[in-house]
């Protein structure tokens, strides 16, 4: 059975950051200002322990960091799991662990919510056929966004905000805080690698260093791609000799040693980046030269 994603947060203790509050601000333009939530302005209150959301001008607050953001990618992993499994003989210790979850984090106790949120993912896992679908979650930098990807198995549904979207496989989608989830994209399909040939044993006049070139690759055009990244590496290593993004549908290479090559190239769009092409490869060989020798009076 492939496993869906469950995020074990490791919470490590950071000193907490810090904001002023400003003339005439309320506890929830404080929240949105710092955390970009009006709704967190409950995890400040809980956070500073104050017993009102009164707060008065210059008062320095502690607010939340990494552990928040990671705390939120454990619910969010949590919610959808739970989502994506209805139909299933999902305990119901499940749903009460996310509800601890969620309960933690207003609390602004983020490590008790990634811990509850973690244990309701795996109360689901645990129950999920095989025919489960294998999927990923992403949280935005500052927890503004979640992006789920499905990469096998059935649709997931996704809520929030009261609405549900199915994401089928090979589809994206990124919900916006406070928003509904919008219409899923496809991700960019991997180009298709035209030329030279694979295995292509190519002869070229070495320059004054004995490099040789030029060569030049070229792929099929990918529907939705902006541009696109090419790689080319030695074919017994892993390092990169060369790269470089186009807006074309070919590459020049630079002159490059004689040896044995390998290339790639990815799609690049709004739906993000494709994975890369199947794998080409080419010999470099230095090509002969002719030599003429003409009769001359040494003879």
């Amino acid at each position: 059975m492939k496993a869906a994603l469950l995020l074990l947060a490791w919470l490590g203790a950071t000193p907490p950051e810090t904001v002023v509050v400003g003339p005439g601000e309320s506890l929830r333009q404080v929240a949105e200002r710092a955390l970009g939530d009006p709704r967190a302005a409950e995890e400040l209150q809980a956070l500073n322990g104050l017993t009102s959301d009164a707060v008065a001008a210059g008062t320095r607050l502690k607010v939340p960091g990494h552990e928040r953001v990671l705390a939120q990618k454990a619910i969010e992993t949590a919610r959808t799991l739970l989502a994506s499994a209805r139909g299933a003989k999902v305990p119901a210790e499940a749903s009460a662990h996310l509800k601890d979850a969620e309960a933690h984090f207003r609390g602004a106790r983020y490590s008790q919510a990634a811990a509850a949120a973690n244990a309701a993912g795996k109360l689901v896992a645990a129950v999920r056929s095989p025919q489960s679908s294998a999927f990923s979650v992403e949280v935005g930098d500052g927890g503004d966004s979640t992006t789920v990807t499905v990469k096998d198995g059935p649709p997931v549904r996704v809520e929030a905000e009261g609405v549900t979207q199915p994401v089928a496989k090979g589809e994206s989608i990124r919900v916006e805080k406070g928003r509904p989830p919008p219409a899923p994209t496809r991700p960019l399909a991997a180009p298709a690698p035209m030329q030279p040939p694979d295995t292509a044993r190519l002869k070229r006049r070495p320059d004054a260093d004995g490099h040789l070139g030029p060569v030049k690759l070229t792929w099929e055009a990918v529907s939705g791609a902006e541009r696109y990244e090419v790689e080319v590496s030695r074919e017994q290593e892993q390092r990169a000799v060369f790269t470089q993004t186009v807006t074309a549908l070919e590459a020049k290479l630079p002159v490059l040693p004689a040896g044995r090559y390998r290339w790639t190239v990815r799609a690049l769009g709004n739906a993000g980046r494709s994975e890369p092409s199947a794998a080409r490869h080419f010999e470099l060989v230095p090509e002969r030269l002719k030599l003429e020798v003409k009769k001359g009076q040494w003879q």
